[in-house]
């Protein structure tokens, strides 16, 4: 069997999309979805976020500790405008 030409590996995520759908309403911008993502998590969840972000922006997130915390983690990425949004507006 082989995959499909559709199929991203980045995007299998092994949540559901309500977990994905919560995550992603932590970090993203309240007043706009497509803006870009900055928020401060706590370290466990940088698995669930990293996918949420990559699901619905389709930009990867980049993740930096919080000086002089071992247990929070900022959370950038470009969003989705700048994301999925740039790319499907180019083709």
């Amino acid at each position: 069997m082989t995959a499909s030409a559709g199929y991203d590996p980045r995007r299998s995520t092994g949540y559901r999309i309500e977990q994905l759908a919560g995550a992603f309403d932590r970090v993203r911008d309240p007043a706009d979805w497509q803006a870009p993502v900055w928020a401060v998590i706590v370290a466990d969840e940088r698995p669930l976020i990293e996918k949420a972000v990559l699901w619905f922006t389709e930009s990867e997130p980049v993740f930096e500790r919080v000086p002089g915390s071992e247990e929070l983690l900022v959370v950038k990425a470009p969003g989705y405008r700048q994301g999925a949004g740039e790319r499907k507006a180019s083709h």
